[in-house]
């Protein structure tokens, strides 16, 4: 019986492609990058589940807002090497291991099978896009690997909105689309598979779409084909493709195989109207909301990342280059930080996100 983590292969929710054009067996010993295609309710995410449960290692980085990433943690899924990241001013209650932000590191999350970022577990959406872009900056320290981790990223649009977030109004959609291009094509060096579901190709350039290995189209409604695949339509009529059940999708593969594929839904998946939460016994307190970073403003979060690298060492100069702030700004928070700690003994932005410094002034070295 061959494993994958601690999932037995041939238990895994089946999958099957029947080849209409060509043969293109899928390697996931190889970190690919599959596209899926779908209206509401097509089975998209579903997809992206069974895909990853052929990968040893899964960072779950997108879902839907009621928590659809935490179906991982019910009885019902083969896996139980679950760890579920929060943010700082965020605490958890539940019985699987958890992690803050903060503490996060690359080696952190190799250590389990399955990494869960999930929505609830952040005091706003600014925290959530700061804790996913940090998962997505620790990706690029896997530098050695022998196998893939999938990542799987349940809506394009996602990705681009949380790289706008991030920075603060300092990116528009071409530039996160392209940054979501260059992300898209340099992950596989570093050895991530990924997952992708979007509701319409116009959401993704077609440079993302070529990117991919496979891409997967499930039913599209009335919206039809984009024009670039129309050809499709050569093995499948417009009625059926519009229609096609949740089980079954076509396959275009990057050699130009064709395939009409069926997968079952995982047994795990999240259904309709079932809080997980309250079903996986989570309970979540909640600190003071943190004040948002934007291109004007250094919010709470970005605050404590200056003090952490000064504190670590970095220099004001290269804290500015980091962080695209000026070297002025760097200074102004830190000087704010002592002031706060000399007269009150902590620094209320530092308390407010639950950082390690909050009652620790800050040698000043010099400039």
């Amino acid at each position: 019986m061959q494993l994958i983590g601690s999932r037995i292969k041939k238990e895994l929710t089946p999958l099957s492609i029947k080849w209409l054009r060509y043969y293109s067996p899928i390697d996931f010993t190889k970190a690919m990058i599959f596209l899926i295609l779908g209206k509401k309710g097509s089975g998209k995410s579903a997809l992206v589940e069974t895909l990853a449960l052929r990968y040893p290692k899964i960072i779950d980085l997108f879902s839907s807002r009621d928590d659809e990433g935490l179906a991982w943690c019910r009885d019902s899924s083969p896996i139980d090497d679950i760890l579920l990241v929060h943010g700082d001013n965020v605490d958890l209650n539940c019985s699987w291991n958890t992690c803050k932000t903060s503490d996060l590191t690359l080696k952190k999350m190799l250590e389990y099978e399955v990494v869960i970022p999930s929505y609830s577990f952040f005091t706003q959406g600014a925290g959530r896009f700061a804790g996913i872009n940090k998962i997505i900056d620790l990706c690029w320290d896997r530098r050695k690997w022998k196998k893939p981790v999938y990542i799987a990223i349940r809506e394009a649009s996602s990705f681009l909105y949380s790289r706008i977030k991030q920075e603060g109004g300092g990116m528009n959609m071409k530039a996160a689309k392209a940054n979501f291009i260059f992300w898209q094509r340099e992950m596989r060096h570093f050895g991530y598979a990924l997952g992708i579901d979007t509701i319409r190709w116009t959401s993704v350039d077609k440079e993302m779409r070529d990117l991919a290995d496979c891409q997967i189209i499930k039913k599209v409604g009335s919206q039809g084909l984009p024009r670039d695949i129309s050809f499709l339509y050569n093995y499948i009529s417009p009625r059926s493709m519009a229609g096609l059940p949740p089980s079954h999708f076509m396959l275009i593969a990057e050699n130009s195989a064709i395939g009409l594929g069926r997968s079952a839904c995982p047994k795990f998946h999240k259904e309709e109207g079932v809080d997980l939460l309250e079903e996986l016994g989570i309970t979540i307190e909640y600190g003071t909301p943190l004040i948002e970073t934007t291109s004007q403003r250094i919010g709470d979060e970005e605050h404590v990342k200056i003090i952490s690298l000064y504190s670590n060492g970095k220099a004001y100069q290269e804290i500015a280059k980091t962080l695209k702030r000026s070297k002025s700004s760097i200074s102004d928070h830190i000087i704010k930080h002592n002031v706060a700690v000399e007269e009150k003994a902590l620094c209320p932005i530092c308390e407010r996100a639950r950082a390690d410094n909050a009652d620790r002034a800050i040698p000043i070295r010099g400039r």
